[in-house]
């Protein structure tokens, strides 16, 4: 070793040495420090301090972010406060892996190392956990390590300290399970008004529910946070979130917002729990199906108001989409079709009970003030009593309800009932709105054509299918015939290895993500067979890749066109793919956003294995940005053209748009149907097929059936009904009109009713029903083969907006 060398490591050792001391000095210093004098050296704040209280340490995760994460970018500070360490008789160590989790994931969220300064604060003589991320200082988390309740009935600590004027006592504060402390109700708001004081903003969860609708840990939570910043002295914007029942809310987040998200909670559960978070990669099951919502309300504290304030909300049976009506006074209600109605309205209005104690809320209903009471098994109105057994209910989480009598409430055949609890289906799960996970018009799932090209002289009409994997945020393509005979088959498998430690984005660059692309079907190349484009972002443009099909499987995607920035998957209503110039090629349409909320329409044509780059066909069509577009001849033309469904004046309205081969004509040809709910219309039309038949599928609102109207697509005519629809109900299915050996073909993606699990509610395979048209009649239903995997796990958006 040279002079130099050994001079060299001994100035590292040094530095070394002296950088440890210094820290040593900084958490010495820290250790007890008050609040706000600690708080001074962490980061520059002037662009604003959120505050997010929550619960649970995965709280904030699942139900606020991304909002923690946008202020995060926007060049906020940001403080997260966990109320509670543990639940449900948790032990310490629990509470210390919880940490650790919530420590990778925020990591992960601001893109630096896991590397944090841990040290104890006192907030208004309380000792306090704190966390500060070391390469971004902006990130903070307190903990007061608060004892929590049981997720469904049983002790709520919280609850009791707030409402019976409790003492509890937190787990402790140091590693080595020392210096625990206490809080009353007095010293809580003390501790949390002094953390509250600098905020520029402030979000939590949800205060205006009862349990079990959401966990009565959340609840608390939130009410103590309103009660809090409402004793401030200035006025700060307060955000209201959600949790558990956005579960069966439609996704609201981006495909950039919904991936990012799931990392960053795929890495907290990557600690917390026994599986790698590999159940975070799901819609099937709690937490997964939380990551690609976020649903609040905006306040602020100086809205004055009791601690809970009742939202008026529906009831809708999910399986039969109708919804709980009202009879007036003292008759009985009943289900029918949801259609706004004010006695459509009712809200969960609290009783006093024990903190976590079932049997908690009255049912009450809006229009007549009364609440839902239930005597010998039957249901009735009456005036409502705070102390009347027969008018206190148990809602529960996930949509299910029990009622005074420990029933569950369910529909059964288009008819109220409340009987026995075991083996639930769907039937027995309600939504607070018709406007639910299950009635998403933008969510696709089978697409149909003939990727297996001629087979002994025949053109075989095949399903193809997406499932999400479990091990990641990858997807298997299945493709399956229209057979009685089990035989999909998995034709491409992507697997995406998910690293929960790494701080970068998992999906990203060439990488393909579920919740990041879109699948389009069609004869791409013009060989006769049709290929699977996937449609994700890249390079701050969008890239098409074609998965071209040898007739046996799909090959590894191939870049088909790449566009500039211009084109953006996050501006992108539609993709479209048909035959627009006429070529015999399949070209692709992108319907893009405009500022005036309409569209453009631009056509990128098909070269066979490239696409060109696109040019514009119509600008400012007059369509609106939130319309769904469908290929379809109009006339005799060769080119392919558009039909447009759109909302009018609350009424369904289809547009025909024209192809001359270069451009989309200006004007249309448009037809409004005032008898159909836009919101609630499943339309299709048949692809590439003269004289194309146009269907409109609507609940019946009797019971569980599905109405089927026809329209001829060339006239847009008076639609006819021509059927009806009872062996699947109509929030389990994705519809398509095919040509299924020479005949136009309503094909129907739909969901088994399977059992419900105690945490997943969205089970059930997927399968096929087929129903030809005869002479413009529906005509028997075909049952065909089930297909593997889980019908949620296959749902996929293919719009933005609806």
């Amino acid at each position: 070793m040279t002079k130099g060398t050994r001079l060299l490591r001994m100035i590292r050792r040094c530095r070394e040495v002296v950088a440890v001391l210094r820290i040593t000095l900084v958490l010495a210093g820290a250790l007890f420090a008050p609040f706000s004098a600690h708080a001074a050296h962490v980061a520059d704040c002037h662009t604003g301090l959120l505050v997010t209280v929550v619960a649970h340490l995965d709280d904030d995760l699942l139900f606020v972010n991304p909002g923690i994460s946008d202020k995060l970018e926007a060049g906020w500070c940001v403080t997260t406060v966990h109320l509670i360490g543990g639940a449900n008789g948790a032990k310490f160590d629990y509470v210390k892996l919880r940490e650790k989790g919530t420590r990778l994931a925020y990591a992960r969220m601001a893109g630096v190392a896991n590397d944090w300064i841990e040290s104890t604060i006192v907030v208004a003589g309380k000792p306090v956990h704190q966390m500060v991320l070391k390469q971004q200082p902006k990130v903070k988390l307190l903990e007061l390590r608060m004892p929590g309740g049981a997720v469904r009935g049983g002790k709520v600590p919280l609850g009791l300290m707030w409402d019976e004027g409790e003492t509890i006592s937190t787990y402790p504060l140091n590693d080595d399970g020392a210096h625990s402390t206490e809080y009353s109700r007095a010293q809580t708001v003390a501790t949390l008004r002094q953390i509250l004081e600098p905020a520029t903003a402030i979000y939590t969860l949800n205060p205006d529910t009862v349990p079990f609708v959401e966990h009565p840990d959340h609840i608390y939570a939130a009410r103590i946070t309103r009660v809090v910043a409402q004793s401030l002295d200035h006025d700060v914007p307060i955000s209201y979130h959600v949790t558990y029942p956005t579960g069966g809310l439609p996704k609201n987040l981006s495909a950039a917002d919904t991936q990012m998200k799931r990392d960053d909670v795929a890495s907290y559960f990557a600690i917390d729990g026994d599986d790698n978070g590999e159940h975070v990669f799901g819609e099937y099951q709690w937490d997964g199906n939380w990551v690609a919502r976020r649903y609040w309300t905006e306040s602020s504290s100086s809205a004055a108001g009791l601690e809970f304030r009742p939202r008026s909300s529906n009831l809708v049976n999910e399986f039969s989409s109708q919804c709980l009506t009202s009879p007036g006074r003292g008759g009985a209600p009943t289900l029918d079709t949801c259609s706004g109605r004010p006695t459509q309205n009712w809200h969960w209005q609290p009783v006093a009970a024990v903190p976590g104690s079932k049997n908690n809320s009255q049912l009450v209903d809006e229009y007549t003030r009364h609440c839902v009471t239930e005597r010998g098994g039957m249901l009735s109105e009456e005036p409502c009593q705070k102390d009347d057994a027969a008018q206190k209910w148990t809602p529960w989480d996930f949509g299910l309800v029990y009622t005074p009598q420990g029933h569950c409430l369910a529909a059964h055949n288009g008819t109220l009932s409340a009987g026995r609890c075991f083996a639930l289906t769907a039937e027995s799960r309600w939504a607070p709105t018709p406007h639910s996970q299950w009635t998403d018009l933008r969510e696709q799932g089978a697409l149909y054509g003939h990727v297996r090209g001629t087979v002994d002289g025949r053109r075989p009409l095949s399903a193809v299918f997406v499932q999400r994997r479990e091990d990641g945020p990858g997807f298997n393509v299945w493709v399956s015939a229209m057979s009685r005979l089990p035989t999909a088959k998995p034709w491409y498998l992507n697997a995406v290895p998910f690293d929960p430690h790494a701080n970068m984005p998992t999906c990203s660059g060439n990488t393909l993500c579920f919740d990041s692309v879109r699948f389009l079907l069609g004869d791409f190349e013009g060989t006769g067979r049709d290929d699977l484009m996937v449609i994700a972002p890249r390079n701050g443009g969008t890239a098409f890749w074609l998965m071209r099909s040898t007739g046996v499987h799909f090959a590894a995607p191939q870049l088909w066109l790449q566009t500039s920035s211009a084109f953006t998957p996050g501006e992108a209503q539609q993709y479209v793919a048909g035959d627009f110039d006429g070529s015999g090629r399949v070209d692709v349409l992108i319907a893009q956003k405009r500022p005036d909320r309409t569209l453009d329409l631009w056509v990128a044509a098909s070269h066979g294995l490239n696409g060109v780059a696109p040019r514009l066909w119509l600008a400012a069509s007059g369509l609106q940005d939130n319309s769904r577009l469908m290929p379809v001849c109009i006339g005799h033309s060769k080119q392919e053209g558009l039909l447009a469904v759109q909302s009018v004046d609350s009424a369904l309205t289809l547009s025909q748009v024209s192809s001359n081969g270069r451009r989309f004509e200006k004007h249309m040809r448009i037809r409004v149907y005032p008898e159909f709910a836009p919101s609630l219309a499943k339309v299709v039309v048949e692809d590439r097929a003269p004289a194309a038949d146009v269907l409109i599928l609507q609940p019946s609102g009797g019971d569980a059936s599905t109405s089927v109207w026809r329209v001829d697509v060339g006239l847009l005519d008076k639609p006819a009904n021509i059927g009806s629809i009872s062996e699947a109900p109509y929030a389990d299915v994705v519809p398509a009109l095919v040509n299924h050996k020479g005949r136009a073909t309503l094909v129907l993606f739909t969901r088994a009713n399977a059992k419900l699990g105690p945490y997943y509610f969205t089970g059930g395979a997927p399968g096929l029903i087929s129903y030809d048209l005869d002479s413009g009649h529906l005509g028997l239903a075909r049952i065909w083969a089930g297909l593997p995997g889980l019908f949620s796990e296959s749902l996929w958006l293919a719009e933005l907006t609806q």
